[in-house]
């Protein structure tokens, strides 16, 4: 039987929650799409149990939040802004879980609202965003079978491994680092839980559509998984500790440290030592690979549970303390807004940090002006031939743009071989002439296409510089084979 634990303090909890969740609403419109959602959009009306990047959860959670929420860049983010207030209080549960009273729990609601990482991924649809609320899920849920809980929550978390896989294949990470925390802390008797072995099974039984697809396909993930680790591994490793404060907030650095510090070292956190060893664990791993550093997110964010039992001690009877964590979440929250939302107006934000920090705020800007140029040089066509002509893009959010945009501007969709959108349709042979966007080189174009002449450069009109300012939109007469022909080798799959 577990030990008695303090009353959820839901009156100081669900408020940080809420006002998570309706600042990252009230936000959610200020700028636009991020590419992801923009090729999650288009994916997402081509259903299938996987794709050549990522299994298929997040475009249809997308879908969904469109249908009910509206489509807007608002509507497509709403359930991302609920997760993020899920994880809020599952970070105060976990606190609760390792005995921390009102006090603590509130601290580690505030710590992880505060967070740059729980309102970057907030903000946008992505994997991230679903992966670690399941992260947080299984935490949760496994410190509750550690500190003695009953062992049948193990289908839970089978449940929420199994769901997370139809997400993202980053959950089996979490899977890893849990069972070597829980071989380092010697805790044998685990794994004679036949609940256990039948909540894997659980996650096996979801997981396999999505494996299936993937086997059929030549396991296309595997595949960008090598490229991502070839291109970026070195600057991962250099990025990895540092990243560990940033996502947090330097000035909350104390909280996670501390909580670790509690898991790795204190007689009372025994039970729950192979949550710290997990996270030690996952950052030697992450070393070892180059795996991307925010790859630590979720169990960084659960440290803040064990955090709040820290701080709560901390904090006791002392108005000093009290007011210095005040200040520090207060201005760790100010920050990681300012960087990470959308506040800054957008004709200001070159001239701040943000792009070197956020690149993802900056891949948010200018999808209507980059629509509208593309739809310029599609209207100098004679009209004779646009019923025939084609916009072929180089990757999946300018694709991605015209589909949202293309249709008002009478563009009626665009192809591209990038990732996933290769496998959406190609043009039909004798499909011509080409509008291509994005071939910076026009050496890169003769091997595809022919009569190729430049028609226009993309300019977001806010001296912003992200992967589209200043990408070159060409009028090719038409390609040097049949599409059937071609399409094979126009298949690019990269991030």
């Amino acid at each position: 039987m577990g030990r008695q634990h303090p009353r959820v303090a839901w009156s100081l909890v669900l408020p940080v929650a809420l006002a998570s969740v309706l600042l990252l609403v009230a936000t959610a419109n200020r700028y636009g799409y991020h590419r992801d959602e923009l090729y999650f959009r288009v994916a997402a009306h081509h259903p299938a149990w996987g794709y050549d990047d990522q299994p298929a959860l997040t475009p249809l959670l997308g879908r969904f939040s469109e249908w009910v929420f509206g489509a807007d860049p608002r509507g497509l983010r709403m359930l991302s802004a609920v997760a993020i207030g899920l994880v809020v209080v599952l970070v105060a549960l976990l606190a609760r879980e390792f005995g921390a009273g009102r006090a603590g729990q509130a601290v580690a609601a505030l710590a992880t609202a505060a967070s740059a990482a729980a309102m970057a991924v907030g903000h946008l649809l992505s994997t991230t965003t679903f992966d670690v609320l399941l992260w947080v899920t299984v935490v949760y849920v496994v410190a509750r079978i550690l500190g003695g809980g009953d062992e049948r929550q193990w289908l839970l978390v089978g449940l929420a491994v199994g769901i997370g896989l139809e997400n993202k294949h980053l959950i089996l990470l979490l899977v890893l680092t849990l069972a070597c925390g829980c071989v380092l802390a010697r805790r044998w008797e685990l794994a004679r839980s036949p609940w256990l072995w039948a909540g894997a099974a659980l996650a096996v039984g979801l997981w396999l559509p999505n494996l299936l697809w993937q086997a059929r396909h030549g396991w296309p993930q595997l595949e960008l998984a090598a490229k991502i680790a070839e291109e970026e591994a070195a600057a991962n490793r250099i990025e990895l500790l540092p990243l560990q404060f940033l996502l947090i907030g330097p000035l909350l650095a104390p909280l996670w440290l501390g909580g670790l510090w509690w898991l790795l070292g204190r007689a009372e956190a025994r039970p729950y030592r192979p949550l710290g060893l997990a996270y030690v664990v996952l950052l030697a791993i992450a070393l070892l690979t180059g795996a991307k550093p925010y790859y630590t997110m979720g169990l960084l964010l659960a440290l803040l549970g064990a955090g709040g039992v820290v701080a709560e001690r901390w904090l006791r009877n002392r108005r000093g303390r009290k007011l210095a964590l005040g200040v520090a979440i207060g201005v760790s929250a100010v920050v990681a807004a300012l960087i990470t939302l959308p506040l800054v107006p957008v004709g200001d934000v070159h001239a701040t940090p943000i792009p070197d920090i956020n690149e993802d705020a900056i891949e948010t800007i200018g999808w209507p002006a980059f629509a509208a140029t593309v739809a310029r040089v599609w209207n100098q066509l004679p009209e004779s031939e646009r019923s025939t002509a084609v916009v072929y893009a180089s990757n999946y959010g300018e694709a991605g743009a015209i589909a949202r945009y293309g249709p008002a501007l009478g563009i009626r969709r665009a192809y591209s071989g990038h990732n996933a959108f290769w496998r959406f349709g190609r043009p039909p042979d004798g499909a011509g002439p080409v509008v291509v966007v994005g071939y910076h080189r026009p050496e890169a174009l003769r091997g595809d296409f022919r009569g190729c002449v430049l028609s226009a450069r993309i300019d977001n009109g806010v001296d912003l510089d992200n992967e589209e300012q200043g990408a070159a939109i060409w009028t090719c007469a038409s390609t040097v084979d049949n599409w059937s022909a071609l399409w094979p080798r126009l298949r690019s799959l990269n991030p």
